[in-house]
Protein backbone atom coordinates (compact mmCIF):
# COMPACT_ATOMS: atom_id res chain seq x y z
CA UNK A 1 0.00 0.00 0.00
CA UNK A 2 1.24 3.17 -0.86
CA UNK A 3 1.98 5.90 1.83
CA UNK A 4 2.22 8.74 0.15
CA UNK A 5 -0.86 11.19 0.47
CA UNK A 6 -2.50 12.66 -1.84
CA UNK A 7 -0.48 15.60 -3.29
CA UNK A 8 2.49 12.97 -3.39
CA UNK A 9 0.71 10.84 -5.59
CA UNK A 10 0.11 13.58 -8.06
CA UNK A 11 3.48 14.73 -8.08
CA UNK A 12 5.02 11.58 -8.37
CA UNK A 13 2.62 10.56 -11.59
CA UNK A 14 3.71 13.80 -13.13
CA UNK A 15 7.34 12.76 -12.39
CA UNK A 16 6.29 9.09 -14.45
CA UNK A 17 4.98 11.15 -17.34
CA UNK A 18 8.06 13.54 -17.24
CA UNK A 19 10.07 10.65 -16.95
CA UNK A 20 8.71 8.77 -19.92
CA UNK A 21 8.90 11.44 -21.96
CA UNK A 22 12.52 12.21 -21.92
CA UNK A 23 13.36 8.72 -22.25
CA UNK A 24 11.23 9.05 -25.74
CA UNK A 25 13.24 12.00 -26.66
CA UNK A 26 16.74 11.26 -25.18
CA UNK A 27 16.70 14.07 -22.82
CA UNK A 28 18.72 13.62 -19.27
CA UNK A 29 17.31 15.19 -16.09
CA UNK A 30 17.85 14.22 -12.45
CA UNK A 31 15.95 14.15 -9.79
CA UNK A 32 16.76 17.37 -7.09
CA UNK A 33 16.54 18.62 -3.89
CA UNK A 34 13.83 17.02 -1.67
CA UNK A 35 13.24 14.06 -4.52
CA UNK A 36 16.46 13.30 -4.51
CA UNK A 37 17.13 13.41 -1.08
CA UNK A 38 14.23 11.13 -0.62
CA UNK A 39 15.63 8.78 -3.06
CA UNK A 40 19.43 8.35 -1.03
CA UNK A 41 17.77 8.35 2.28
CA UNK A 42 14.93 6.30 1.81
CA UNK A 43 14.04 5.64 -1.04
CA UNK A 44 10.21 7.44 -0.98
CA UNK A 45 9.23 11.19 -0.68
CA UNK A 46 10.20 12.79 2.66
CA UNK A 47 6.77 12.78 5.06
CA UNK A 48 6.47 16.61 4.25
CA UNK A 49 7.43 16.89 1.14
CA UNK A 50 5.09 18.87 -0.85
CA UNK A 51 6.95 19.58 -4.07
CA UNK A 52 9.72 17.68 -6.54
CA UNK A 53 12.09 19.78 -7.87
CA UNK A 54 14.62 17.94 -11.49
CA UNK A 55 17.72 19.36 -12.04
CA UNK A 56 18.42 19.77 -16.12
CA UNK A 57 21.64 21.06 -18.26
CA UNK A 58 20.83 23.49 -20.76
CA UNK A 59 21.73 21.89 -23.69
CA UNK A 60 18.82 19.27 -22.51
CA UNK A 61 16.13 21.54 -21.42
CA UNK A 62 16.94 23.14 -25.08
CA UNK A 63 16.51 19.53 -26.57
CA UNK A 64 13.64 19.65 -24.29
CA UNK A 65 11.61 22.49 -25.35
CA UNK A 66 12.55 22.13 -29.03
CA UNK A 67 10.30 18.76 -29.06
CA UNK A 68 7.41 21.09 -27.05
CA UNK A 69 7.38 23.80 -29.39
CA UNK A 70 7.60 21.75 -32.74
CA UNK A 71 5.74 18.73 -31.94
CA UNK A 72 2.15 17.57 -31.74
CA UNK A 73 0.09 16.21 -28.72
CA UNK A 74 3.70 15.74 -26.81
CA UNK A 75 1.97 15.97 -23.33
CA UNK A 76 -1.19 14.38 -22.00
CA UNK A 77 -4.81 16.02 -21.17
CA UNK A 78 -4.76 17.96 -18.56
CA UNK A 79 -0.45 18.97 -18.72
CA UNK A 80 1.51 22.19 -19.64
CA UNK A 81 4.43 23.33 -19.64
CA UNK A 82 4.91 26.63 -18.12
CA UNK A 83 8.36 28.92 -19.13
CA UNK A 84 9.61 32.71 -19.11
CA UNK A 85 9.12 32.67 -23.21
CA UNK A 86 6.01 31.08 -23.70
CA UNK A 87 3.98 32.50 -20.33
CA UNK A 88 3.37 36.08 -19.72
CA UNK A 89 4.21 37.30 -16.05
CA UNK A 90 6.09 34.19 -15.20
CA UNK A 91 9.31 35.83 -14.80
CA UNK A 92 10.83 32.81 -12.98
CA UNK A 93 14.05 31.12 -14.90
CA UNK A 94 12.81 27.69 -13.82
CA UNK A 95 10.06 25.74 -16.19
CA UNK A 96 7.36 24.17 -14.41
CA UNK A 97 5.36 21.20 -15.83
CA UNK A 98 2.36 22.04 -14.77
CA UNK A 99 -1.17 19.64 -13.73
CA UNK A 100 -3.89 22.18 -15.05
CA UNK A 101 -6.20 20.09 -13.41
CA UNK A 102 -5.51 20.54 -9.71
CA UNK A 103 -4.09 24.09 -8.24
CA UNK A 104 -0.86 25.02 -5.90
CA UNK A 105 -1.10 28.41 -5.56
CA UNK A 106 2.04 30.63 -4.26
CA UNK A 107 1.72 34.27 -3.82
CA UNK A 108 4.75 34.91 -6.08
CA UNK A 109 3.26 33.15 -8.98
CA UNK A 110 -0.46 33.99 -9.00
CA UNK A 111 -0.56 36.46 -11.29
CA UNK A 112 1.00 34.74 -13.74
CA UNK A 113 -1.86 32.18 -13.79
CA UNK A 114 -0.80 29.52 -16.03
CA UNK A 115 1.60 28.49 -13.51
CA UNK A 116 -0.60 27.69 -10.67
CA UNK A 117 -1.37 24.11 -10.87
CA UNK A 118 0.73 21.58 -9.16
CA UNK A 119 3.68 21.13 -10.98
CA UNK A 120 7.36 19.65 -10.96
CA UNK A 121 10.03 22.33 -11.12
CA UNK A 122 13.27 22.01 -13.37
CA UNK A 123 16.56 23.99 -12.04
CA UNK A 124 18.72 24.46 -15.66
CA UNK A 125 22.43 24.25 -15.19
CA UNK A 126 24.29 26.62 -16.82
CA UNK A 127 28.55 26.11 -17.68
CA UNK A 128 30.78 28.39 -15.14
CA UNK A 129 34.38 29.05 -15.77
CA UNK A 130 37.04 27.76 -13.94
CA UNK A 131 38.82 30.94 -14.35
CA UNK A 132 38.72 32.65 -11.47
CA UNK A 133 37.83 36.42 -12.48
CA UNK A 134 35.45 34.77 -14.95
CA UNK A 135 33.75 33.11 -12.43
CA UNK A 136 32.86 36.02 -10.23
CA UNK A 137 31.86 38.27 -13.57
CA UNK A 138 29.08 35.07 -13.65
CA UNK A 139 27.88 34.92 -10.41
CA UNK A 140 27.71 38.69 -10.64
CA UNK A 141 26.19 38.46 -13.67
CA UNK A 142 23.50 35.55 -12.73
CA UNK A 143 22.59 37.53 -9.74
CA UNK A 144 21.85 41.00 -11.51
CA UNK A 145 20.11 38.85 -14.07
CA UNK A 146 17.73 37.27 -11.93
CA UNK A 147 17.04 40.05 -9.87
CA UNK A 148 15.69 42.13 -12.41
CA UNK A 149 13.79 38.98 -13.78
CA UNK A 150 11.89 38.66 -11.33
CA UNK A 151 9.62 42.38 -10.04
CA UNK A 152 7.47 39.81 -7.32
CA UNK A 153 10.45 39.95 -4.63
CA UNK A 154 13.77 40.29 -3.63
CA UNK A 155 15.88 37.52 -4.84
CA UNK A 156 19.36 38.00 -3.73
CA UNK A 157 17.93 38.23 0.46
CA UNK A 158 20.35 35.56 1.67
CA UNK A 159 23.92 37.69 1.21
CA UNK A 160 25.35 39.61 3.22
CA UNK A 161 24.84 43.19 4.10
CA UNK A 162 28.47 44.16 2.62
CA UNK A 163 27.31 42.26 -0.48
CA UNK A 164 24.06 43.43 -0.65
CA UNK A 165 25.34 47.10 -0.90
CA UNK A 166 27.59 46.41 -3.81
CA UNK A 167 24.61 43.92 -5.32
CA UNK A 168 22.03 47.01 -5.15
CA UNK A 169 24.76 49.30 -6.54
CA UNK A 170 24.70 47.29 -9.70
CA UNK A 171 21.04 46.50 -9.55
CA UNK A 172 20.51 50.17 -9.59
CA UNK A 173 22.67 51.11 -12.55
CA UNK A 174 21.33 47.99 -14.38
CA UNK A 175 17.35 49.59 -14.24
CA UNK A 176 18.58 52.86 -15.44
CA UNK A 177 19.79 50.76 -18.89
CA UNK A 178 16.69 48.84 -18.84
CA UNK A 179 14.77 52.54 -18.47
CA UNK A 180 16.77 53.44 -21.41
CA UNK A 181 17.28 50.48 -23.95
CA UNK A 182 14.22 48.25 -22.70
CA UNK A 183 13.56 45.81 -20.28
CA UNK A 184 14.19 42.67 -23.29
CA UNK A 185 17.54 44.04 -24.58
CA UNK A 186 19.13 43.94 -21.02
CA UNK A 187 18.05 40.41 -19.89
CA UNK A 188 18.98 39.03 -23.20
CA UNK A 189 22.19 40.61 -22.88
CA UNK A 190 22.58 38.99 -19.70
CA UNK A 191 21.31 35.22 -20.45
CA UNK A 192 23.52 35.66 -23.47
CA UNK A 193 26.38 36.15 -21.05
CA UNK A 194 25.53 33.51 -19.06
CA UNK A 195 25.11 30.55 -21.93
CA UNK A 196 28.46 31.71 -23.65
CA UNK A 197 30.93 29.69 -22.20
CA UNK A 198 32.28 26.92 -23.56
CA UNK A 199 32.74 23.44 -22.04
CA UNK A 200 36.47 23.54 -22.52
CA UNK A 201 36.58 26.19 -20.51
CA UNK A 202 33.95 24.77 -17.58
CA UNK A 203 34.75 21.88 -15.19
CA UNK A 204 31.58 22.76 -13.46
CA UNK A 205 27.47 23.88 -13.62
CA UNK A 206 25.85 26.33 -12.11
CA UNK A 207 22.45 26.44 -11.25
CA UNK A 208 20.29 29.44 -13.32
CA UNK A 209 18.40 30.23 -10.34
CA UNK A 210 20.01 33.20 -8.31
CA UNK A 211 18.49 32.59 -4.64
CA UNK A 212 21.51 30.18 -3.69
CA UNK A 213 24.55 29.19 -5.85
CA UNK A 214 24.65 25.65 -6.05
CA UNK A 215 27.91 24.26 -8.47
CA UNK A 216 28.49 20.47 -9.41
CA UNK A 217 31.33 19.72 -11.10
CA UNK A 218 30.17 18.27 -14.90
CA UNK A 219 30.85 15.05 -13.96
CA UNK A 220 27.67 14.60 -11.64
CA UNK A 221 25.91 14.82 -14.81
CA UNK A 222 27.26 12.17 -16.69
CA UNK A 223 26.94 8.16 -15.92
CA UNK A 224 23.90 9.10 -14.41
CA UNK A 225 22.86 5.79 -12.00
CA UNK A 226 19.00 5.37 -11.31
CA UNK A 227 18.06 5.51 -7.57
CA UNK A 228 14.47 3.89 -6.44
CA UNK A 229 11.83 6.40 -5.81
CA UNK A 230 9.06 5.00 -4.62
CA UNK A 231 7.46 2.75 -7.12
CA UNK A 232 10.07 3.59 -9.84
CA UNK A 233 13.75 3.83 -10.92
CA UNK A 234 14.85 7.54 -11.31
CA UNK A 235 17.77 9.72 -12.26
CA UNK A 236 19.76 10.76 -9.46
CA UNK A 237 23.32 11.85 -10.87
CA UNK A 238 26.61 10.15 -10.41
CA UNK A 239 27.95 10.76 -6.94
CA UNK A 240 24.72 11.72 -5.85
CA UNK A 241 25.75 12.14 -1.97
CA UNK A 242 28.17 14.62 -2.98
CA UNK A 243 25.40 16.70 -4.52
CA UNK A 244 23.48 16.34 -1.69
CA UNK A 245 26.53 17.76 0.43
CA UNK A 246 26.94 20.32 -1.49
CA UNK A 247 23.36 21.25 -1.67
CA UNK A 248 22.57 20.55 2.26
CA UNK A 249 25.93 20.52 3.67
CA UNK A 250 27.51 17.71 6.00
CA UNK A 251 24.09 16.79 8.02
CA UNK A 252 22.26 15.50 4.69
CA UNK A 253 21.81 12.54 5.72
CA UNK A 254 19.85 13.55 8.91
CA UNK A 255 15.81 13.89 9.08
CA UNK A 256 15.42 17.38 10.40
CA UNK A 257 13.12 17.69 13.39
CA UNK A 258 9.16 18.20 13.12
CA UNK A 259 10.08 22.43 13.78
CA UNK A 260 12.30 22.16 11.30
CA UNK A 261 10.87 20.13 8.46
CA UNK A 262 9.83 22.79 5.70
CA UNK A 263 7.12 22.40 3.19
CA UNK A 264 6.54 25.44 0.67
CA UNK A 265 2.87 27.66 1.60
CA UNK A 266 0.16 27.69 -0.78
CA UNK A 267 -3.01 27.07 -1.83
CA UNK A 268 -2.78 23.49 -2.55
CA UNK A 269 -5.57 21.28 -3.70
CA UNK A 270 -7.65 18.80 -6.56
CA UNK A 271 -9.89 21.70 -8.18
CA UNK A 272 -8.82 23.08 -11.27
CA UNK A 273 -6.49 26.38 -10.38
CA UNK A 274 -8.47 28.33 -13.20
CA UNK A 275 -11.32 27.77 -10.93
CA UNK A 276 -9.11 30.33 -8.63
CA UNK A 277 -7.53 32.18 -11.00
CA UNK A 278 -10.33 33.09 -13.42
CA UNK A 279 -12.26 35.23 -10.37
CA UNK A 280 -9.37 37.89 -10.46
CA UNK A 281 -7.42 37.45 -13.61
CA UNK A 282 -9.99 39.20 -15.82
CA UNK A 283 -10.92 41.51 -13.29
CA UNK A 284 -7.45 43.30 -12.97
CA UNK A 285 -5.46 45.64 -16.03
CA UNK A 286 -2.55 42.99 -15.61
CA UNK A 287 0.24 45.17 -17.84
CA UNK A 288 -0.94 47.98 -15.41
CA UNK A 289 -0.45 46.16 -12.23
CA UNK A 290 2.55 44.43 -13.20
CA UNK A 291 4.07 47.96 -13.68
CA UNK A 292 3.39 48.37 -10.36
CA UNK A 293 5.21 45.58 -9.30
CA UNK A 294 8.30 46.39 -10.84
CA UNK A 295 8.12 49.86 -9.30
CA UNK A 296 7.53 48.44 -6.05
CA UNK A 297 10.20 46.23 -6.52
CA UNK A 298 12.35 48.79 -7.02
CA UNK A 299 11.23 50.54 -3.93
CA UNK A 300 11.77 47.53 -1.77
CA UNK A 301 15.45 46.89 -3.11
CA UNK A 302 15.95 50.78 -2.49
CA UNK A 303 14.40 50.19 1.78
CA UNK A 304 15.54 46.47 1.91
CA UNK A 305 19.54 47.61 3.06
CA UNK A 306 17.92 49.35 6.32
CA UNK A 307 15.07 46.82 7.04
CA UNK A 308 18.33 44.22 7.26
CA UNK A 309 19.86 46.56 9.38
CA UNK A 310 16.93 46.56 12.06
CA UNK A 311 16.73 43.04 11.49
CA UNK A 312 20.49 42.35 12.84
CA UNK A 313 19.45 45.24 15.50
CA UNK A 314 16.63 43.40 16.93
CA UNK A 315 18.81 40.05 16.91
CA UNK A 316 21.34 41.51 18.68
CA UNK A 317 18.90 43.04 21.01
CA UNK A 318 17.45 39.51 21.92
CA UNK A 319 21.03 38.07 22.54
CA UNK A 320 21.72 40.70 24.78
CA UNK A 321 18.44 40.40 26.89
CA UNK A 322 18.23 36.25 26.79
CA UNK A 323 21.91 35.66 27.22
CA UNK A 324 21.64 37.16 30.69
CA UNK A 325 19.99 34.19 31.91
CA UNK A 326 22.60 31.91 30.13
CA UNK A 327 25.29 33.46 31.75
CA UNK A 328 24.54 32.68 34.95
CA UNK A 329 23.45 29.80 34.20
CA UNK A 330 26.81 28.74 33.50
CA UNK A 331 28.73 31.43 35.90
CA UNK A 332 31.19 29.71 37.66
CA UNK A 333 30.91 26.20 35.78
CA UNK A 334 33.52 25.84 33.60
CA UNK A 335 35.55 22.94 35.26
CA UNK A 336 32.47 21.43 36.31
CA UNK A 337 31.56 21.03 32.41
CA UNK A 338 35.19 19.94 31.50
CA UNK A 339 34.56 17.30 34.45
CA UNK A 340 31.04 16.26 32.74
CA UNK A 341 33.27 16.23 29.16
CA UNK A 342 35.70 13.97 30.67
CA UNK A 343 33.33 11.95 31.73
CA UNK A 344 31.18 11.51 29.04
CA UNK A 345 28.22 12.95 30.66
CA UNK A 346 26.21 13.92 27.50
CA UNK A 347 23.07 14.00 28.87
CA UNK A 348 23.74 16.54 31.46
CA UNK A 349 25.69 18.91 29.25
CA UNK A 350 22.88 18.26 26.82
CA UNK A 351 20.56 20.20 29.23
CA UNK A 352 23.13 22.61 30.57
CA UNK A 353 24.17 23.68 27.15
CA UNK A 354 20.33 23.72 25.43
CA UNK A 355 19.25 27.39 25.85
CA UNK A 356 22.41 28.48 24.32
CA UNK A 357 22.16 26.17 21.81
CA UNK A 358 18.89 27.15 21.04
CA UNK A 359 19.80 31.21 20.99
CA UNK A 360 23.14 30.74 18.90
CA UNK A 361 20.54 29.06 16.17
CA UNK A 362 18.27 31.64 15.52
CA UNK A 363 18.20 32.15 11.99
CA UNK A 364 19.36 36.17 12.38
CA UNK A 365 21.68 35.46 14.97
CA UNK A 366 23.81 33.48 12.74
CA UNK A 367 23.01 35.24 9.51
CA UNK A 368 24.39 38.34 11.42
CA UNK A 369 27.30 36.81 12.97
CA UNK A 370 26.04 37.49 16.54
CA UNK A 371 27.68 35.64 19.47
CA UNK A 372 25.90 34.58 22.05
CA UNK A 373 29.11 35.81 25.02
CA UNK A 374 29.93 32.73 26.84
CA UNK A 375 32.90 32.18 27.63
CA UNK A 376 36.08 30.31 24.77
CA UNK A 377 36.64 27.61 27.65
CA UNK A 378 33.02 27.00 27.46
CA UNK A 379 31.84 27.18 24.33
CA UNK A 380 35.24 24.81 23.45
CA UNK A 381 33.30 22.44 25.90
CA UNK A 382 30.43 22.53 24.52
CA UNK A 383 31.58 21.33 20.65
CA UNK A 384 33.69 18.75 22.05
CA UNK A 385 30.72 17.70 23.74
CA UNK A 386 28.93 17.65 20.39
CA UNK A 387 32.13 16.30 18.34
CA UNK A 388 32.09 13.36 20.62
CA UNK A 389 28.68 12.73 20.12
CA UNK A 390 29.69 12.48 16.19
CA UNK A 391 27.75 16.18 15.26
CA UNK A 392 30.46 17.67 14.02
CA UNK A 393 28.07 19.43 11.36
CA UNK A 394 26.79 21.32 14.32
CA UNK A 395 29.86 22.31 15.54
CA UNK A 396 31.25 23.83 12.26
CA UNK A 397 28.11 26.60 12.33
CA UNK A 398 28.76 27.71 15.78
CA UNK A 399 32.35 27.80 15.15
CA UNK A 400 31.88 29.90 12.17
CA UNK A 401 30.59 33.05 14.35
CA UNK A 402 33.50 32.48 17.17
CA UNK A 403 36.12 32.69 13.79
CA UNK A 404 34.36 36.19 12.47
CA UNK A 405 35.63 38.28 15.36
CA UNK A 406 39.30 39.82 15.19
CA UNK A 407 40.33 37.67 18.57
CA UNK A 408 42.82 34.73 17.84
CA UNK A 409 41.07 31.03 18.15
CA UNK A 410 43.81 29.63 20.31
CA UNK A 411 44.81 26.03 20.61
CA UNK A 412 41.22 24.24 21.70
CA UNK A 413 39.28 25.85 18.85
CA UNK A 414 42.61 24.59 16.30
CA UNK A 415 42.14 21.46 17.31
CA UNK A 416 38.21 21.32 17.20
CA UNK A 417 38.23 22.45 13.99
CA UNK A 418 41.00 20.01 13.04
CA UNK A 419 38.71 17.06 14.69
CA UNK A 420 36.12 18.27 12.30
CA UNK A 421 38.12 18.17 9.29
CA UNK A 422 38.77 14.52 9.86
CA UNK A 423 35.45 13.57 10.77
CA UNK A 424 34.50 15.02 7.48
CA UNK A 425 36.93 13.21 5.53
CA UNK A 426 35.75 9.81 7.00
CA UNK A 427 32.04 10.83 5.98
CA UNK A 428 33.04 11.62 2.88
CA UNK A 429 35.04 8.59 2.70
CA UNK A 430 32.04 6.20 3.78
CA UNK A 431 28.87 7.75 2.53
CA UNK A 432 29.65 9.56 -0.39
CA UNK A 433 32.68 7.59 -2.18
CA UNK A 434 32.12 4.33 -0.26
CA UNK A 435 35.92 3.69 -1.11
CA UNK A 436 36.97 0.96 1.25
CA UNK A 437 40.64 1.68 0.72
CA UNK A 438 40.18 5.39 1.25
CA UNK A 439 38.49 5.12 4.33
CA UNK A 440 40.96 2.55 5.62
CA UNK A 441 44.19 5.06 4.69
CA UNK A 442 42.39 7.72 6.86
CA UNK A 443 41.81 4.81 9.86
CA UNK A 444 45.55 4.08 9.54
CA UNK A 445 46.45 7.96 9.54
CA UNK A 446 44.24 9.23 12.21
CA UNK A 447 43.47 6.70 15.10
CA UNK A 448 46.54 6.76 16.61
CA UNK A 449 46.13 10.39 17.53
CA UNK A 450 42.44 10.02 17.82
CA UNK A 451 41.30 6.31 18.98
CA UNK A 452 38.35 7.02 20.54
CA UNK A 453 36.94 9.22 18.15
CA UNK A 454 33.47 8.11 17.76
CA UNK A 455 33.54 8.73 13.30
CA UNK A 456 36.60 6.25 13.55
CA UNK A 457 34.79 4.01 15.24
CA UNK A 458 31.57 3.99 12.78
CA UNK A 459 33.93 3.68 9.67
CA UNK A 460 35.51 0.71 10.93
CA UNK A 461 32.25 -0.80 11.81
CA UNK A 462 31.13 0.03 8.60
CA UNK A 463 34.11 -1.31 6.99
CA UNK A 464 33.27 -4.68 8.77
CA UNK A 465 30.17 -5.27 7.91
CA UNK A 466 30.68 -4.56 4.30
CA UNK A 467 33.21 -7.34 4.54
CA UNK A 468 31.08 -10.01 7.03
CA UNK A 469 30.81 -13.43 5.73
CA UNK A 470 31.15 -15.60 8.81
CA UNK A 471 30.41 -16.20 12.26
CA UNK A 472 33.44 -14.89 13.92
CA UNK A 473 33.05 -12.11 11.31
CA UNK A 474 30.28 -10.93 13.43
CA UNK A 475 31.47 -11.68 16.54
CA UNK A 476 33.94 -8.97 15.94
CA UNK A 477 31.34 -6.62 14.86
CA UNK A 478 29.47 -7.53 18.46
CA UNK A 479 32.76 -7.06 20.46
CA UNK A 480 33.74 -4.01 18.75
CA UNK A 481 30.28 -2.28 19.13
CA UNK A 482 30.16 -3.56 22.49
CA UNK A 483 33.38 -1.26 23.25
CA UNK A 484 32.03 1.62 21.33
CA UNK A 485 28.90 1.81 23.31
CA UNK A 486 30.86 1.53 26.33
CA UNK A 487 32.21 4.74 25.64
CA UNK A 488 29.13 6.16 23.25
CA UNK A 489 26.21 4.51 25.12
CA UNK A 490 23.14 6.76 23.37
CA UNK A 491 24.64 6.23 19.65
CA UNK A 492 22.08 5.23 17.24
CA UNK A 493 24.05 4.23 14.29
CA UNK A 494 26.80 1.68 16.22
CA UNK A 495 23.57 0.39 17.74
CA UNK A 496 22.15 -0.72 14.80
CA UNK A 497 25.41 -2.21 13.59
CA UNK A 498 25.55 -3.79 16.99
CA UNK A 499 21.64 -4.91 16.10
CA UNK A 500 22.92 -6.64 12.81
CA UNK A 501 25.84 -8.46 14.62
CA UNK A 502 23.31 -9.75 17.63
CA UNK A 503 20.95 -10.90 14.66
CA UNK A 504 23.44 -12.81 12.45
CA UNK A 505 24.20 -14.36 16.02
CA UNK A 506 21.08 -15.83 16.27
CA UNK A 507 19.58 -13.17 19.16
CA UNK A 508 16.94 -12.49 17.83
CA UNK A 509 15.01 -11.10 20.49
CA UNK A 510 18.27 -8.75 21.61
CA UNK A 511 18.53 -7.82 18.08
CA UNK A 512 15.49 -6.35 17.43
CA UNK A 513 15.31 -4.36 20.67
CA UNK A 514 18.58 -2.70 19.82
CA UNK A 515 17.28 -1.87 15.99
CA UNK A 516 13.90 -0.06 18.22
CA UNK A 517 16.43 1.63 20.20
CA UNK A 518 18.68 2.64 17.36
CA UNK A 519 15.97 4.68 15.70
CA UNK A 520 14.88 6.61 18.67
CA UNK A 521 18.59 7.81 19.14
CA UNK A 522 19.28 9.01 15.63
CA UNK A 523 17.73 10.83 12.76
CA UNK A 524 19.95 9.62 10.05
CA UNK A 525 17.68 8.52 7.50
CA UNK A 526 20.16 6.19 6.30
CA UNK A 527 19.86 4.30 9.18
CA UNK A 528 16.32 4.59 9.89
CA UNK A 529 16.61 2.83 6.43
CA UNK A 530 19.32 0.19 6.81
CA UNK A 531 16.92 -0.46 9.94
CA UNK A 532 13.77 -1.17 8.19
CA UNK A 533 15.19 -3.27 5.26
CA UNK A 534 17.14 -5.53 7.77
CA UNK A 535 14.15 -6.56 10.38
CA UNK A 536 10.79 -4.14 8.86
CA UNK A 537 10.44 -1.89 11.87
CA UNK A 538 9.87 1.25 9.84
CA UNK A 539 10.98 4.60 12.20
CA UNK A 540 9.77 6.54 9.21
CA UNK A 541 6.30 4.87 9.45
CA UNK A 542 6.23 6.48 12.50
CA UNK A 543 7.49 9.80 11.72
CA UNK A 544 5.03 10.33 9.33
CA UNK A 545 1.96 9.41 12.25
CA UNK A 546 4.00 11.87 14.03
CA UNK A 547 3.56 14.36 11.54
CA UNK A 548 -0.18 13.53 10.59
CA UNK A 549 -0.80 14.42 14.76
CA UNK A 550 1.56 17.60 14.96
CA UNK A 551 -0.06 19.44 11.46
CA UNK A 552 -3.59 18.29 12.83
CA UNK A 553 -4.33 15.73 10.00
CA UNK A 554 -6.77 13.51 9.98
Amino acid sequence: MSKMNTLQSNLYQLLVEFDELCRKYDVEYLLAAGASLGAVRNRSFMPWDDDIDLYITRDNWNKLRHVLETEENVLPEGRSFVYKENTPYYCNPLPRYVDTSSTNIYISQAFTAKACGQHLELFIFDLIPRDEKEREKYLETLEIYTELLSPYFIVNKNTSLEDWQKHYALYKEYCKRVDKEGEDKVLNELEDKLKSYTDEECDEYCMHWGIKNYIYNKKHFKNIELGKFEDGEFPIGYNTEGILRTAYGDSWMYIPVYEEQVSHNGLKNEIPFEEYTKRYVGKINREKVFRKYKKNKRNNAEVYYNRRKVDMLVAKAKVKVESRHILEKLEGKEDYLRELLENKDYETLNDEFKEYNKLQSIADVRRYNIKVPISDKNLATALFSLIEQGQYYNVNKFLSIRKAEDEPLGEEFDKIEEICDIARELSIARYDKKDEELLESLIAKYEEEYPNLIDIYRAKIWLMERNAETVEDYKSIDALCDEALDLYPFDGEIMASHAKAKSELGEKDKAMELYKKSVDNTRNGLIWQKVEDECGYSRMDIERELIKELSGED
